[in-house]
């Protein structure tokens, strides 16, 4: 029986499958990924040839590396999916964690985000092992534990401490869009920048400094980063412009602009303690991103060249990470965008991702990374929920795309 044929047949357990994992909490905070971890490392466990290794890296924070080698000698590929969610929150019509279907969608916290990947992976697996003739090289699946909240104790850990973590390719189910292949992801820079001025009674303004003054001032210093020029390279910006009219429809009219140029966030801002007193300190944090073409220490010099000669102004760095793409030339991009239009019968591009995603981190290591999953339908939010046309499509292609990457001699 074709792979292609075997993919249909699978429909209902990747559905069954799906929900089961939703149904297991995993919410971050707290981080607790044991139970989840458990489920995930029993059905690998019946899958003949697999081998798994739990990583804890933090307590209650459990990763999974498996593996499934074939009998000849060539590439890994590896896939990675995050564990944990983000708390379940209120406002749900549908239980939080009941995995419920109903007219085409599956509800849960998690559903889209990324248990639904989870399973597409899960099923990839189960389908190599179950027939791996023809195939050679290695699949690994890195299941982590802490991706909502920075991969320390997940991704950076397996790939700075287990050699297996690593390889020539990987591709995740992270949510995205069936019709949109994301290779790279922007620059990301957050900052605090504080305000000190001088206290005093506010109907004394004379005799006092204010410190939000002072701060907004800044502020606005900050935002004339937007309109720094980008050198975006040639192929990823054709590539950006190619996927335009599609990725737009999707995700917004105005993601063009957003992925390639500089953009500052003014996420909070704090000061004073009375109406009739003149704040002596005001802080704000900003969540800077920055387009390839642009570097982290560009971006913390032109900062530096902004703020550094404005009176009674700090800014330290909170976190960051250079921008990071996966040319469109590569091989398992394109095998992702073959794969999806084949699936989908629909056109699909390759675009920037907005947000960042753990694939930072293959490409920070050299590898070339690729995510393709399902639309985030009120990710993060109440009735959180995947479609399982997207469900469906996740899986085939990453099964197809693992065989085709994988095939041997």
């Amino acid at each position: 029986m074709s792979l292609e044929a075997r993919i249909g047949r699978a429909t209902a357990e990747l559905e069954a499958l799906c929900q089961s994992l939703v149904r297991t909490p995993s919410e971050n905070p707290p981080g607790d990924t044991t139970a989840l971890a458990a489920q995930i490392e029993a059905f690998l466990a019946a899958l003949p040839g697999v081998k798994v290794q739990r990583v804890v890296a933090k307590d209650k924070a459990v990763n999974l590396v498996a593996r499934l080698p074939f009998a000849h000698p060539g590439r890994r590929l590896l896939m990675n999916g995050h564990l944990d969610t983000f708390p379940a929150g209120d406002g749900w019509t549908r239980e939080r964690f009941g995995g419920e279907i109903e007219s085409g969608r599956l509800y849960g916290r998690g559903a889209c985000d990324m248990k639904a990947g989870l399973a597409a992976m899960l099923m990839t697996a189960k389908l190599l092992a179950e027939e791996p003739a023809g195939l050679a090289g290695e699949l690994v699946l890195a299941f982590v534990s802490d991706e909502e909240t920075g991969g320390i104790w997940g991704t950076q850990y397996l790939l700075a401490n287990i050699p297996e973590a690593g390889g020539d390719a990987m591709l995740s189910a992270d949510a995205g869009s069936p019709n949109v292949v994301r290779f790279g992801e922007k620059g990301q820079l957050w900052i605090e920048v504080t305000a000190r001025g001088k206290s005093n009674h506010g109907a004394h303004a004379h005799l006092g400094e204010n410190a939000i003054v002072l701060l907004l001032r800044a502020l606005d210093v900050l935002r004339t980063l937007e309109s720094l020029p980008v050198p975006i390279p040639g192929d990823v910006l054709a590539a950006m412009r190619e996927a335009k009219p599609l990725s737009e429809a999707i995700s917004g009219a105005g993601e063009f602009d957003t992925l390639t140029h500089v953009t500052v966030n003014l996420g909070t801002i704090s000061g004073g303690i009375a109406v009739n007193i003149i704040p002596d300190l005001a802080t704000a944090r900003a969540d800077i991103r920055f387009p390839p073409g642009l570097t982290l220490k560009e971006i913390l010099a032109q900062i530096e060249t902004r703020l550094g000669s404005l009176r009674g102004i700090a800014w330290k760095v909170l976190s960051s990470h250079e921008p990071n793409v996966t040319p469109p030339s590569e091989e398992i991009v394109r095998l992702v965008l073959a794969h999806a239009r084949a699936v989908t019968g629909a056109p699909v591009v390759a675009n920037m991702r907005p947000g960042f995603s753990d694939s930072r981190f293959y490409r920070a290591a050299g590898i070339p990374s690729v995510v393709y999953g399902p639309a985030p339908n009120n990710m993060g939010g109440a009735d959180e929920h995947v479609l399982l046309s997207d469900l469906r499509a996740a899986f085939a292609v990453h099964a197809l795309v693992a065989a085709a990457f994988l095939a041997g001699p």
